[in-house]
């Protein structure tokens, strides 16, 4: 109870400090909070710096004293929480850069990432956003002046918040690292990144000031301390200090020149002085919890290194390993795979080193045991010093530690497996003395143990003697059921030329030596917590003391200390008061070490002579389980081979298999990607090896994928809600963010085969190109080069064979992920879209181009696939539907199915046979279902965000399609083109341009079609209009049926949409220039009425409007009397000041035959047609955010109650489903989850829509006679601004010529010209090209995209 009261609390303080981050670069917390705290703390004891310590360092210090407590309280029950937490442990990430990544790191790295670009963005964009050619001039600085010195500025702030997390990691007796399942050694690769981050922000930093001084002839700041603010001199020499850390920190010159590397590290000292002196002490206090919490651990681990390790004795092997004996005081305890720090000064004075403790604290109390293999130049002097002739009777050793895990609990595993490389298997050394003493001692049931181990050449075997303590009878081996695979690598035969003696060396006591004991005694979390919390209140007092008396003393108005001596004064307090608190905890538990100490024994031990080169005749002996096995019988050596640890693991036995590996990178990574089984689960340890367990039942709601929907389907669902409430905030604010947001939507490429593209879609495309390639080259490099003839031979293949079979998986691998886009373009009430200025209609053709490379790599990987079965003679390969793992047949029928949409949507057959195309089109479903057979449900979570979101957005299309809409009325022109008219809710409101998708059933039940609307909701409250022209089949059906002579008088319509941009600001520019290509122009219909609209209802000045349409012959002119709604009168033109360019391509002077008169038809109501509303009523967004959040939840409980109590029920040991059935259930989970939540919301919506919608009415007006023939007489006559111009008055008709676009729209006046256009792909091209060409800086095209 208690340690779950002060978890929530250190939760709550975590979650606190999160959010003070977040405000830190926004100007809330300079001009709200920082304010309001300082005028109620501030003091004469502290001043300002008082609210920055109240703010970042106490809440940091306090999480770390709770900590402390909370993990003294749980010494006993961490064991049964980390199986519990065991899920969070497990490996996630498995390849560089980051290495092996568990789910609690991968949660904290995305934090950091997130809160890392906000707090990048937030700084340059509030602060650049305010610099002007006015602002920079007050300051005598150019623009660009003004901007670098800021950047540089804020690259300064934010290296700065990095560096408030530089030194967690290395805080080795952290209390807040084992809080979330890390420990220091697991964690060094982030302070190794962070390192990087802060020293690149911090050259960037120091960098731009240079330029800015040199630039401003102000060179001379280079040199200048100033004795208030900002020292930069101090800055400059921390920079190079940290520079000089920072070259030698790369893995080349690490690994090459070790020691250069440490010795240049220790420069951080004057590093973070100069620091201090640099930004001062006040602004110190961000980076201070971390920096104090590692100055408390250093100054311990210093304490410790003091004393001088009484060293009993170490075993030399014929391996050129040590393994180093300590006397250890018996309260010292500590868990398996723990480590200390060795220093030797005979050696190296000064140099440390890490190695993994090999004894086990309760089989040997009062010993420690370390192995160390000749590498580096350090340990190589160590062997060489103890493997003289002459030897040695005493070495001085210093220890810290030991650092390690809480506990590890290995005893509920059936079967342990490990599998380690090299000298990696020291770890498991104290694996198997744990087991043995828990055995002997406890008489508790051990797990059969299975340990494979690979070697360099058989010397490496006498390893495996370590494997009991040095007094140890191979008699103790006997108590686990144990069996040892050894590989020798680089021999095919035992080495019988080695006859090195295993030899032991025993030390002679020192009187100045002494036992091994923890630092702070038995109880040191306890203890550490007490001197974190007491140390940090001495600073306080003495802080407050000295600034109250002496750095602001009362007589005098200002303080007699500068800037430097202030930050030098309060550094050394920090340092006081720990040295003042550390030491005395350290000599009170130092005296309780010395009253519980025993008596140092000499002892006089005969050497070993026994040579292990009984391992080398074991070659062909298999494991007997015999009761009193030794390590010889339990071992089977194979030499030439390497392991196959694929088939070895998944032949392994037991409900629960703990799989353990310890060795390179390759090695671990290996097991990470070669998982044994379906239901395998991992758990990542402290020190870069890992625990692997089989049985999916230790988690009260486990389910395969999970890890895949944490790390790719919840990040992107939680985006499309978070861009819901985005879009539903901002609907009132979408205009002023188009203004500013409008320079990324200039074309910037207009050619094809991608067609116009903005810069905001470049962006997108060059980072999809960049993934797309990376992936590729990647997948690919990284299994060829590991084939081998020999590899290659192992499982009868050639080395083409494996090299096929590998780049096949590979190509279907990186076809999943291109596939994970595939639907994001598709979704049509999509949230995603919108946020980065983008539309669904507008995004189609990378749907397109993303369908044609995911199926050129599902080809290529099904191909492969075929030539390999065929080549192995293993062509049966292709009727075989496995039960576990991946059904052949099912990803056949997905490729066919993926083929005929394929085939059937190249542009060719897709225009020429559109139907055919839109029928096969329809097997994405069939696709899909049997795509998740063959790759499973886990894999296929990968894709599933955009299918997600794609499915949902397809329910509400489908409930909305159920309803027929009210048709009022239609107008039949004599171009062969038809207005609709619909009924409409006055709720449903929507942006010009919009668009709608239409399905008539009389004409086809299947086929729907995208027509953009030409109406104004504001214009027109209660109808909706779109113009169809008779091109296709299907709209040449709809003409005749309407035009025919008997007519009708009711047509049932189903519509779903509208669809569309939040919001179009034309307000902003000063001219419109819209040009369109025949049916084109309907989207400025749209755009006309808006602007008609705004002038009528809202008195906004409007800006000019020069409409370019171009048409193919006379009678098209008709299209312009759409301009005005049915209702509307050429009066209502007037309020706008337009001119319309019309141009008549085919045509040399007007048609005079053609008599035909525009025809309205009106249509009888029906009691069963409804107005149209929006399927999610008028707060859609926030609608669909809740549809998202709430029917994935809903998913995620009901796959948790299925998959714990009917895929895995309790009392069964595996699944009674295979895996074809698993994902037939969670398929039918996600479909009945969204099932279920949109339709109550659309049911909910659509009885709100009942109660507001108006009673139909029929209306019987008489049907308009007039000609539209008047516009072909208009040919001379040129626009006059007149105060009620008709549009017959506005235009201007052009016969047998095309617009010169060019020309026109560089004559365009005004200092913003919007430019549109909708039309041919030749004409957008055309403008796109002539807007983006730079010539004319007001041109501003728009990206609207019409086709």
């Amino acid at each position: 109870m208690i340690r779950g009261v002060i978890k929530m609390l250190i939760l709550v303080i975590f979650l606190g400090t999160i959010m003070l981050w977040m405000v830190t670069p926004t100007k809330v917390l300079k001009q709200t909070w920082i304010p309001n705290i300082r005028a109620k703390t501030s003091s004469t004891y502290f001043g300002n710096q008082g609210s920055t310590l109240l703010m970042y360092t106490f809440p940091v210090l306090f999480m770390a004293a709770l900590g402390c407590l909370y993990l003294h309280l749980g010494k006993k029950k961490i064991s049964g929480e980390e199986n519990r937490l065991s899920a969070w442990k497990r490996p996630i990430l498995v390849r560089r850069p980051l290495g092996i990544v568990s789910r609690t790191e991968l949660v904290f790295i995305i934090m950091f990432v997130a809160l890392f670009i906000w707090c990048l963005t937030t700084y340059l964009y509030v602060n650049l956003r305010e610099i002007t050619a006015k602002s920079a001039a007050k300051n005598g600085e150019n623009v660009w002046e003004s901007k670098l010195e800021n950047v540089g500025l804020r690259f300064g702030l934010v290296g700065n918040i990095v560096l408030a997390y530089l030194f967690f990691p290395v805080t080795r007796a952290s209390s807040l690292l084992p809080l979330v399942g890390l420990t220091s050694e697991g964690s060094i690769k982030y302070h190794i990144w962070l390192g990087h981050i802060v020293m690149t922000l911090f050259t960037a930093h120091g960098v731009c000031y240079i330029i800015y001084w040199a630039a401003m002839g102000e060179i001379s700041e280079m040199v200048s301390w100033e004795k208030t603010g900002v020292a930069n001199v101090a800055g400059e020499i921390a920079l190079l200090s940290g520079l000089a850390m920072w070259a030698t920190s790369f893995p080349t010159i690490r690994r090459k020149m070790f020691e250069l590397f440490f010795y240049t590290h220790n420069l951080y000292t004057l590093f973070l002085i100069f620091y201090v002196f640099h930004v001062g002490i006040s602004y110190s206090c961000i980076i201070l919890p971390g920096f104090y919490l590692f100055l408390v651990d250093r100054y311990l681990r210093f304490l410790q290194s003091r004393q001088r390790v009484r060293l009993i004795s170490s075993r030399l092997l014929p391996c050129e390993t040590v393994e180093l004996n300590f006397s250890k005081n018996t309260r010292l305890s500590y868990a398996p795979t723990s480590i200390v720090f060795v220093n030797i000064p005979s050696i190296s004075k000064l140099q440390w080193h890490p190695f993994t403790i090999t004894s086990n604290s309760s089989l040997e109390p009062d010993k420690l045991s370390i192995v160390i293999k000749k590498e580096g130049s350090w340990s190589q002097k160590l062997y060489q010093a103890l493997s003289s002739p002459s030897g040695v009777d005493r070495l001085a050793v210093s220890i810290e530690g030991p650092y390690g895990p809480p506990s590890i609990d290995f005893l509920r595993h059936d079967t342990l497996v490990m599998v380690s490389g090299g000298s990696g298997i020291t770890p498991f050394i104290s694996i198997l003395r744990e087991l043995i003493s828990t055995t002997t001692t406890k008489n508790t049931k051990s797990p059969r143990v299975f340990l494979i181990s690979a070697f360099k050449n058989s010397a490496d075997l006498t390893m495996l003697d370590l494997l009991l303590p040095i007094s140890g009878i191979p008699s103790e081996i006997s108590h686990l059921e144990l069996q040892i695979e050894a590989y020798i690598t680089r021999e095919k035969q035992p080495n019988l030329d080695n006859k090195n003696l295993l030899r032991t060396i025993w030390f002679k006591p020192n009187a100045s030596d002494v036992p091994l004991s923890a630092v702070l005694g038995p109880n040191s979390w306890l203890w550490l917590g007490a001197i974190i919390s007491a140390s940090f209140a001495i600073f306080l007092i003495l802080m407050g003391i000295i600034t109250r008396y002496y750095i602001y003393p009362i007589d005098l108005p200002t303080s007699k200390y500068n800037s430097g001596a202030r930050s030098l004064i309060q550094m050394l307090l920090i340092c006081v008061s720990i040295a003042i608190v550390a030491s005395v905890a350290v000599l009170w538990n130092k005296k309780q070490n010395t009253m519980g100490a025993k008596q140092i024994q000499n002892s006089d031990t005969p050497t070993p002579t026994t040579s292990p080169g009984s391992w080398h005749y074991n070659a062909d002996r298999e494991l007997e389980s015999v009761p009193n096995q030794s390590l010889v019988q339990a071992s089977n050596v194979r030499f030439g081979a390497r392991p196959d640890l694929k088939k070895m693991l998944f032949e392994c036995e037991g409900e629960s298999v703990g799989v353990l590996v310890s060795g390179p990178a390759n090695m671990r990574h290996e097991e990470l990607l070669e998982p044994p089984g379906n239901d395998s689960s991992f758990y990542c340890s402290t020190f870069g090896y890992l625990l692997i367990s089989k049985h999916p039942s230790n988690i009260l709601l486990v389910f395969e994928p999970r890890s895949i929907l944490l790390v790719y389907t919840f990040p992107v669902l939680f985006i499309a809600v978070l861009g819901c409430l985005y879009l539903n905030l901002g609907k009132k604010k979408g205009s002023g963010e188009n203004n500013r947001l409008s320079a990324w939507k200039r074309p910037i490429l207009v050619r094809r085969p991608l067609g116009i593209v903005s810069r905001t879609e470049l962006v997108f495309l060059v980072m999809f190109v960049a993934l797309f390639i990376w992936c590729l080259a990647t997948y690919l490099y990284v299994s060829l080069k590991g084939i081998t003839k020999q590899s290659a031979a192992m499982h009868g293949e050639k080395v083409w064979e494996t090299k096929l079979e590998n780049v096949g998986l590979r190509f279907g691998l990186v076809g999943n992920m291109v596939l994970a886009y595939l639907f994001f373009p598709v979704t049509r009430a999509s949230s995603l879209l919108p946020l980065v200025g983008l539309t669904s209609e507008g995004s189609i053709k990378y749907h397109i181009w993303l369908g044609h490379i995911v199926m050129t790599l599902f080809t290529a990987h099904g191909v492969c696939y075929i030539t390999y079965w065929a080549a192995m003679g293993e062509i049966s390969q292709m009727v075989r539907w496995e039960k576990s793992g991946v059904a052949n047949v099912a990803g056949e029928i997905a490729l066919l199915s993926g083929l005929a949409m394929w085939t059937t949507s190249f542009p060719t057959i897709r225009r020429k046979m559109f139907e055919l195309f839109f029928y096969t089109h329809n097997l994405y479903t069939l696709f899909l279902i049997f795509y998740v057979f063959h790759v499973g449900i886990s894999n296929a979570s990968i894709i599933l965000p955009g299918l997600y979101l794609f499915l949902v957005d397809r329910y509400l299309r489908f409930l909305q399609s159920r309803q027929r809409v009210r048709l009022i009325s239609s107008r039949l022109l004599p171009c062969e083109t038809v207005e609709l008219n619909f009924s409409k809710n006055p709720r449903l409101s929507y942006a010009p341009t919009s668009i709608v998708f239409i399905n008539i059933p009389s004409i086809s039940k299947l086929q729907w079609h995208p027509f953009t609307i030409t109406s104004n909701s504001n214009l027109e409250p209660e109808k909706l209009s779109i113009v169809i022209k008779k091109e296709g089949s299907w709209s040449q059906k709809l003409y005749q049926a309407l035009s025919s002579p008997s007519g009708v008088d009711h047509l049932a319509v189903s519509i779903e949409g509208p669809y569309g941009p939040p919001s179009i600001d034309f307000l902003r520019h000063d001219t419109l220039v819209m040009v369109s290509g025949g049916s084109g122009i309907t989207p400025f219909i749209s755009i006309l009425r808006e602007l008609i609209s705004t002038t009528t209802t809202k008195n906004t000045k409007n800006p000019r409007v020069l409409l370019i349409s171009a048409f193919k012959n006379s009678a098209d002119l008709t299209l312009l009397d759409l301009l005005l709604p049915i209702s509307g009168t050429p009066s209502e033109i007037s309020h706008l000041e337009l001119q319309i360019e019309a141009y008549i391509t085919r045509e040399k002077q007007p048609n005079l035959d053609n008599k035909n008169l525009l025809r309205t038809i009106w249509f009888k109501p029906n009691a069963s047609d409804v107005p149209l509303s929006a399927v999610l009523g008028p707060n859609s967004w926030l609608w669909l955010g809740a549809i998202i959040s709430a029917s994935f939840a809903i998913f995620l409980i009901l796959m948790g109650i299925i998959t714990r109590y009917y895929i895995y029920p309790i009392d069964l040991p595996t699944s009674k489903y295979n895996s074809g059935a698993r994902s037939l259930i969670q398929m039918l989970l996600i479909c009945v989850s969204i099932a279920i939540v949109a339709s109550v919301a659309v049911l909910w919506n659509k009885k709100q829509n009942a109660i507001g919608a108006k009673q139909i009415q029929n209306t019987d007006t008489p049907t308009p006679t007039t000609s539209p023939g008047s516009w072909n007489y208009n040919v001379d006559w040129e626009l006059e601004s007149v105060p009620n111009q008709s549009l017959v008055q506005a235009t201007n008709v052009h016969f047998g010529a095309r617009p010169d676009l060019k020309k026109t729209l560089f004559e365009c006046e005004g200092e913003s010209v919007g430019v549109l256009v909708s039309g041919p792909a030749n004409m957008r091209h055309e403008v796109a090209t002539i807007c983006g060409s730079g010539l004319a800086d007001n041109l501003h095209f728009e990206s609207i995209s019409f086709s």
